[in-house]
């Protein structure tokens, strides 16, 4: 079971995916026991703690469970594409990215001004280039939700070209300007599809959904992208779960 040397996504992250091929693909079915960690380790190539971040991860979200003396035991099969969608954390927005594709529909640059501004939390008349479009899970001919990408002109650069993205759009500018984003503010609200947005997403006009928006702040405080996502009710369900010291948040 190879692992690509990819720093976009952690080790203990691409070990779970491979995990959870195999539960769909039936090679660790429902009910039976995983391999042991030292098979594990063995199969991967890789060590012992780096194996049980990647049993942790499966087990907050349901795929797999533990019982001392007993092992590892499948409990999901995890197949519904509706679940697929996780904000724990910004190395879950790298896995959403990579297992999804956005499809730019428009493009065109634009002065934030008014209302978008005041919601992105800026004064008017700063320039973006604006790019939209329906994402969806790649092999999924259901779109997920309605995209929507304000990128500051000072990096809209790395857009230039990309007419489908298969990556962390905020990843794409850490590497452009060498500067990790300091911060993600996400909000979360209901709204109510509009005519012309629930054509393209093929849903009744008033048809319930949850709005989703993202600020990508720098390390000085600069707004850099402000992702807009539109999710029908039917495609997403949004779960926290609070535990002793600790907060998890998985989105479905």
């Amino acid at each position: 079971m190879s692992i690509h040397n990819d720093r976009a996504t952690p080790l203990y992250m691409q070990i779970a995916h491979k995990l959870e091929q195999r539960i769909r693909d039936d090679i660790y079915p429902v009910g039976t026991l995983l391999p042991t960690e030292a098979e594990l380790v063995a199969a991967f190539q890789v060590s012992r703690h780096t194996v049980r971040q990647a049993i942790e991860q499966l087990k907050r979200n349901g795929t797999l469970s533990a019982r001392k003396g007993v092992g590892t035991k499948v409990e999901s099969r995890g197949t519904d594409w509706r679940t697929r969608f996780r904000g724990q954390s910004r190395h879950d927005l790298f896995d959403f990215s990579r297992d999804s594709e956005l499809h730019f529909q428009t493009k065109s640059q634009v002065i934030a001004r008014a209302d978008i501004a005041t919601e992105m939390g800026i004064p008017p008349g700063r320039t973006f280039t604006y790019a939209a479009g329906l994402r969806y899970f790649k092999g999924e001919d259901v779109p997920f939700c309605w995209n929507e990408v304000y990128l500051d002109e000072s990096v809209a650069e790395v857009l230039q070209g990309v007419d489908v993205l298969r990556q962390a759009l905020f990843h794409m500018v850490e590497s452009y300007t060498g500067e990790r984003i300091a911060s993600i503010h996400q909000e979360l609200k209901p709204v109510q599809l509009d005519t012309e947005l629930a054509e393209k997403m093929d849903l009744p006009a008033g048809a319930l959904a949850l709005r989703m928006t993202r600020r990508y702040l720098s390390s000085r405080g600069r707004l850099l992208e402000y992702a807009i996502q539109t999710l029908p009710a039917d495609r997403f369900s949004y779960r926290t779960v609070l535990s002793a010291g600790e907060g998890e948040t998985t989105s479905a």
